[in-house]
């Protein structure tokens, strides 16, 4: 059984799920490895299936592959960060705080990011934010989000992988769009493997 299998079933029901999917990512666990086994495990058929969960985002920075779901538990995701896609869409006004419907726990595999958290004053649909703490997290650090926080992640390095930890949604999605395709999961399942197969990317 590999790690990401493994994981899920160390993870309760009926218990505080955040921090334990927080504390099994901080495990000493070779995840680059056991990710990059159990993304060449997935057929398409696979990808497709579990993209049920994801809407296409063409314009956000990192790209997102779910690789294994359980029931009452969640979704693992594998993050795919490009300092040039931050760049465009940074400049394009695309990116900006924001919360996910979705509490969860990342671990970084590979490479670096600035990592703001922010207070929120208003409402969480017209939020009033003031940024509570900035860092650089480099490979091998983590940390978990509930899904009300806003918090951002910028100036990623280049080809920087994150493995995430979904609980279920708290709250519907305000927009629903199609999922990916079988050739855009397909190439980004290539690229993951790429880049995991590659020497780590220097922290910046």
């Amino acid at each position: 059984m590999n790690a990401i299998a493994t994981f899920l079933d160390r993870i309760e029901s009926g218990r505080p799920l955040l921090p334990q999917m927080e504390a099994a990512l901080r495990e000493n666990i070779d995840w680059r490895a056991e990710i990059a086994a159990h993304v060449a495990s997935l057929s398409v058929d696979d990808l497709v299936r579990l993209a049920r969960h994801d809407g296409e985002a063409p314009d956000v920075d990192p790209r997102v592959l779910t690789v294994a779901e359980r029931d009452d538990i969640g979704l693992i995701r594998i993050n795919l960060f490009s300092r040039e896609r931050f760049l465009t869409f940074w400049r394009n006004g695309t990116l900006s705080p924001h919360y996910h419907r979705r509490s969860f726990a990342t671990r970084i595999i590979r490479g670096s990011y600035q990592h703001l958290r922010f207070a929120n004053a208003g409402s969480q649909d017209a939020p009033e934010l003031t940024c509570t703490s900035r860092e650089l997290l480099r490979q091998g650090s983590g940390y978990g989000i509930k899904w009300y926080e806003y918090h951002f992640v910028m100036l990623p390095a280049d080809a920087s992988v994150t493995i995430n930890a979904h609980l279920p949604p708290a709250v519907p999605a305000k927009v629903t769009a199609p999922p990916p395709s079988a050739d855009t999961l397909g190439r980004l399942r290539d690229d993951i493997l790429t880049v995991l197969a590659t020497e780590p990317a220097v922290s910046g």
